[in-house]
């Protein structure tokens, strides 16, 4: 039978358009239009269970009777007499259009671009997996594209950051215009683009990628009453039954892009098994560079002081970046560096300088000052019991107590290489997790006293002050790290603005230009002007 309304509160009325006069004796459904999703089917029971049970809740959308709708969560519940005969029910509707509305946009924002809105590496990786894992049963061919921009670098030198973006947004918006609905394109990171092409031959990649690079070579960016002429080189793989292995086609596809850009650049080129042995060749040619450069080059540790956005002044912890020479004498930065290298035990030889350069040139000066510093540690480096107990060794043999010694590693390598981690915690040295942006799943394994801070993406914070997805990424980030005893830290923070949006949202750390001027590990801790605030 159906229930009819025996009463309605004054929410009620508003959210469905009735009045409690009009409504009462009425079929609660005749009065409550509700569906499951804006367009989806109506509900024609208010129970979606078996009515003997306790409370049963949906999440779906009332429509009220004056126009408009809500979104909602409902909870019924059976009313019963002392003998458990039923006399009715309670319904309690509750409004969570704005809540699901956030919860969409964390959920866009955690797959998408930022200043594209394309899919971001995250997404187009998970896609290119979900694709990879249906070749063996569909038999279906797809081709997995590598886009480079060239000249890209000039222009954002010459005209400044903010024509750099105005361009990447104006060429992704081309690009995303000359594809199908059922293609993926996602900005991989600066300027370089990854493009999926589910069921499509190596003809029809080669036609598509074409038609992108010539419409971006032929392409007139003006800003500022300049025009800026850019261009782009693409490398092409296809996948089948017989290369469906993530690792291998996004590798192949970056090797046929490198070889469009040496070839003469605004090509496009298709991957080809030789291109890898001279890639592999140019790899091999470099690794003695990159050898020297490791054991004999210059390193310089630049340190960036840290402090509450409280109290700016009070910096006691300072992260530490570093810079190589490279032969030539141009200046490359740790990270870029890695990703160069050929050879897996490069990165532990990298960790090995910087520790042993840090506890010979540094260490006791560090000790006397009584400041903390936080040292980069590689996932390489990490997953090496060898190098983690000589690292220990060192700072046992140290004036440097073990509380000032912090370690940044990734926070994706922490599950994976958590025995190395507690001992390091063990010994005394802080762990500070970085990378921790815009992907919360890491929240769903990390647990309290596994590390001692969370290090934000500097993307997340570059303009917190005027996102508010942002701020909520941040201040959800700031709950976490609440929860598992964990400190934030933010940066680089350039303008006051900003800190004090972190402050507000209850950032614990930052760090940049507002805090202090980055400067050698060497001249910081030499200083005879220095002093703990």
């Amino acid at each position: 039978m159906a229930m009819k309304i025996t009463f309605m509160n004054p929410v009620a009325e508003k959210m469905s358009g009735w009045t409690q006069e009009e409504a009462l004796g009425v079929p609660l459904l005749t009065v409550l239009h509700i569906t499951f999703g804006d367009n989806g089917p109506l509900m024609e029971n208010i129970y979606s269970a078996d009515t003997s049970r306790s409370a049963i809740e949906q999440d779906v959308v009332l429509h009220c009777r004056s126009g408009g709708s809500y979104d909602v969560h409902y909870s019924i519940t059976p009313l019963s007499t002392l003998d458990g005969s039923n006399i009715g029910s309670v319904l309690v509707i509750q409004d969570v259009t704005e809540s699901r509305k956030m919860l969409r946009q964390l959920s866009y924002s955690a797959s998408h671009d930022a200043l594209t809105h394309l899919a971001n590496r995250a997404s187009f990786e998970k896609q290119l997996r979900i694709l990879l894992q249906t070749v063996n049963s569909t038999h279906q061919r797809h081709a997995l594209v590598f886009i480079d921009l060239d000249r890209f670098k000039a222009v954002n030198d010459s005209a400044g950051h903010a024509a750099g973006d105005a361009l990447l947004r104006e060429l992704a918006s081309l690009m995303l215009s000359m594809l199908r609905s059922s293609d993926v394109l996602a900005r991989l990171g600066g300027d370089e683009f990854g493009l999926l092409l589910p069921d499509c031959n190596v003809e029809s990649a080669r036609f598509i990628a074409t038609r992108i690079i010539s419409a971006v070579n032929d392409y007139h960016f003006i800003w500022e009453g300049r025009v800026h002429r850019v261009g782009a080189s693409a490398g092409i793989t296809l996948i089948d039954d017989n290369n469906h292995q993530a690792a291998e086609v996004m590798s192949q596809a970056d090797i046929a892009c490198y070889a469009s850009k040496n070839g003469g650049r605004g090509r496009v080129t298709i991957y080809e098994p030789q291109q890898a042995a001279a890639h592999s060749e140019r790899a091999a040619m470099s690794l003695d560079e990159q050898w020297r450069m490791i054991k004999e080059n210059q390193l310089m540790m630049i340190a960036h002081g840290v402090a509450s956005p409280r109290i700016p002044e009070a910096r006691n912890l300072w992260l530490i970046s570093l810079k190589l020479w490279n032969c030539e004498g141009e200046i490359i930065d740790e990270q870029t560096f890695r990703r160069s290298f050929s050879d897996p035990a490069l990165s532990h030889a990298l960790d090995r300088r910087v520790f042993h350069d840090f506890f010979q040139q540094a260490a006791k000066a560090v000790a006397s000052k009584g400041i903390s510093i936080a040292l980069p540690l590689s996932v390489a480096g990490l997953s090496s019991a060898t190098l983690v107990n000589d690292l220990l060794e060192q700072l046992e043999n140290s004036p440097l107590p073990p509380r000032l010694l912090h370690l940044i590693i990734p926070a994706e390598a922490i599950l994976d290489h958590a025995v190395s981690v507690q001992k390091l915690r063990l010994a005394g040295c802080r762990i500070v997790l970085s990378q921790v942006g815009r992907d919360l799943q890491i929240f769903n394994s990390l647990k309290a006293n596994m590390a001692d801070y969370l290090l934000l993406d500097g993307e997340l914070c570059a303009n917190v002050q005027g996102n508010l997805m942002d701020e909520m990424l941040i201040t959800i980030i700031q709950g976490h790290a609440q929860r598992l005893g964990m400190k934030t830290i933010a940066g680089p923070v350039v303008l006051p603005l900003v800190m004090d949006t972190l402050s507000g949202i209850g950032v614990d750390l930052i760090y940049g230009d507002v805090i202090a001027d980055a400067q050698p590990l060497d001249l910081l801790v030499n200083s005879s002007y220095f002093a703990i605030n």
